[in-house]
């Protein structure tokens, strides 16, 4: 008798927020890193990838800092240590564990995403129910990718330059070359840069930025009097 499917797994890579993070969008922002934005974005990636018949898991770094996520994320959220290694071992080993637990999909993104939804999700579900062979990869305007998916873990992380434009067109490449079909989602911005940030809706990032807009209106230009 064949048993039921395992889980889909929404997994979720962050950084604990009071580790820092995102330090050039801070330096081009001016002004100090903000534990608060990082939160923001954390909890409103995670309202955009929530989606029936999923459930969701956050990997975290540094390990030491899972009780502080747990506290912050919704109690339905699954709050695990982050792997070792490059972005392309943590991937790799991340989808590892997951398949290993029993998950049939693992669907894997960044902390970075407010604007993600869970149409989305849905999307990269439903490429991988019709094709399971096959490989979805979401796309972002600087020519890496937000989303990665599939039902077993893709040979597609070694020799990446992480960071590059070229991430994305490197990792189909590695696709091609392991026989494995590419299923491209919508195009997202993740938040890097002042222009990412400025860009989103989603409400608590959205709420940190009018606050700094706020602040910034308050404080004194250069050459004005005392």
């Amino acid at each position: 008798m064949v048993g039921e499917p395992g889980p889909i797994v929404v997994a979720v890579l962050t950084r604990a927020p009071s580790s820092g993070g995102k330090s050039r969008l801070f330096a081009a922002l001016g002004c100090s890193p903000d534990a608060t934005l990082l939160s923001a974005l954390l909890l409103d990636t995670l309202d955009g990838v929530q989606l029936p018949g999923t459930t969701r898991t956050v990997l975290v770094e540094p390990a030491d800092a899972c009780a502080e996520v747990r506290a912050l994320v919704p109690h339905d959220v699954r709050v695990v240590p982050q792997p070792d290694g490059s972005l392309g071992d943590r991937m790799r080993a991340a989808m590892e564990g997951l398949f290993v637990e029993g998950a049939s999909m693992v669907v894997l993104v960044g902390s970075d995403l407010p604007d993600i939804t869970p149409q989305l999700i849905l999307d990269a579900v439903s490429h991988l129910r019709h094709d399971p062979q096959s490989l979805v990869l979401g796309p972002t305007h600087d020519g890496g990718y937000y989303l990665i998916a599939a039902t077993t873990v893709p040979e597609v992380f070694d020799g990446i330059e992480w960071g590059s434009s070229h991430v994305l067109e490197d990792t189909q490449a590695a696709a091609a070359k392991n026989g494995l079909r590419v299923h491209l989602l919508e195009s997202l911005r993740d938040v890097d840069a002042p222009d990412d940030l400025e860009a989103v809706v989603a409400p608590r990032t959205r709420a940190w930025l009018q606050g700094l807009a706020r602040v910034n209106s308050q404080l004194p230009t250069p050459n004005s009097q005392p």
